[in-house]
């Protein structure tokens, strides 16, 4: 080999290097620009922010809200009463917590969780996790492994705050344990199932148990109906995975937004008392509200040929009918007191009470859990007690609104 093949060869060398060296920059450059604009797969990311909504960081400060605002582990996230923000665990996973809520998350690789410490939250995964992926949410009382599910996270009101997980789609394991007995149970729970847990310190066994239910199109939280309105495209997703009507949900959307609760926004507050606008009036029937019914003058359409007999018989028979069509319509308002459901109780301060323009049914469950009586339906009522001259009574609300003031 000569000098000059060397010196070729020592060039040629050179230019290899300097090409790969440029490739190992650009590649960096292209990392930094898509770490910096927040959009890698596996990056926590701030979607949306609605009202007061505020982020502390692992210290216990306040970070400033922004959009698109990058999530570190070790931070948690604020609503206030107007508020409602969504978070982007990753291009597959969605959480969105309710007004008045705090959620802290932790993240390390692929280990995710997930802590609702107040309020509510909505988590929709729309892929299956693999199976180097974890992602755990969890309560003061309860764990759930999260799979591929759509799932509602809430500290029930009507029930001193406890925990409660509603699963609208997929499957996933709950599991307990008690702090003071250290027993640990675990629960499967499938879609359109809902779970409590129970924790008791006075025994040693049996000292966690699990309030199952099966949720109905009717038994949805105010929150659970904003989501739905906000993704409608899990309307179709949910409905075949629980088996529910899609009909019938979006009957219940429409009746909330026909009833004045705005769905595009979380409720501020509770509005005043309005009695001159009942929350949910019933409609009246044509047949209560025109005591003429079609057929009621049919005697006087073909008159007997004797004038004065034939009127006197005519107003004969038409007493008659009206008197059985009155004693008809008196069986059919008895007939619409509704009939109270297996393992509940009359709430007897509200049961066929007249409130505003309608009538007021009120059930419960050992005066803890309350329902009332709309178009047909029982409906879950939130309440709160009230003071008036050194006495006590409750004020139940419904959507937000005033639905029964003793």
């Amino acid at each position: 080999m000569t000098g000059t093949d060397t010196a070729r060869n020592s060039n040629k060398k050179k230019i290899i290097i300097a090409c790969a060296a440029v490739a190992v920059v650009a590649i960096a450059a292209v990392c930094i620009i898509f770490a910096r604009s927040g959009y890698l797969a596996t990056t926590m990311r701030l979607l949306k922010a609605e009202g007061t909504v505020s982020i502390e960081d692992a210290k216990g400060g306040t970070k400033p809200v922004s959009d698109n605002l990058r999530f570190q582990s070790g931070e948690a996230l604020n609503t206030g009463a107007d508020g409602l923000a969504s978070v982007g665990l990753d291009d597959a996973k969605i959480v969105t917590l309710d007004h008045d809520s705090r959620a802290e998350f932790t993240k390390k690789k692929k280990q995710l969780e997930l802590k609702l410490t107040k309020g509510a939250l909505f988590v929709n995964v729309a892929q299956k996790l693999k199976a180097d992926e974890k992602f755990e949410i969890k309560t003061s009382t309860m764990t759930a492994g999260i799979r591929g599910t759509t799932i509602v996270v809430y500290q029930d009101k009507q029930d001193n705050n406890r925990d409660t997980l509603a699963l609208l789609e997929g499957q996933t394991v709950v599991t307990a344990t008690n702090p003071d007995t250290h027993e640990t149970k675990s629960i499967t729970l499938k879609a359109g199932q809902q779970v409590k847990v129970y924790l008791y310190s006075d025994r040693t066994e049996d000292s966690v148990e699990f309030f199952l239910k099966q949720l109905t199109e009717k038994d949805l939280t105010h929150f659970m109906y904003e989501m739905l309105n906000m993704y409608p495209g899990l309307v179709d997703q949910i409905c075949n995975a629980s088996g529910w009507n899609k009909g019938d949900l979006q009957n219940m959307l429409a009746d909330l937004k026909n009833a004045g609760v705005d769905l595009d926004k979380p409720p501020v507050g509770k509005e005043p008392e309005k009695p001159e606008e009942p929350v949910n009036p019933e409609p009246q029937k044509p047949s209560e509200a025109d005591p003429e019914q079609p057929g009621q003058n049919e005697p006087e359409a073909n008159p007997p040929a004797t004038k004065k007999k034939a009127t006197k018989k005519t107003r004969k028979k038409t007493t008659k009918k009206t008197y059985k069509k009155t004693t008809t319509k008196k069986k059919k308002k008895t007939s619409s007191v509704p009939s109270v459901p297996s393992g509940w109780s009359k709430y007897s301060a509200g049961w066929n009470k007249t409130y505003g323009r309608r009538k007021i049914y009120i059930i419960h469950q050992h005066n803890e859990i309350y329902k009332g009586y709309i178009s047909g339906r029982w409906v879950d009522l939130e309440y709160e007690w009230e003071d008036s001259d050194n006495d006590e009574y409750l004020v139940f609300y419904y959507g937000g609104k005033v639905f029964f003031k003793p």
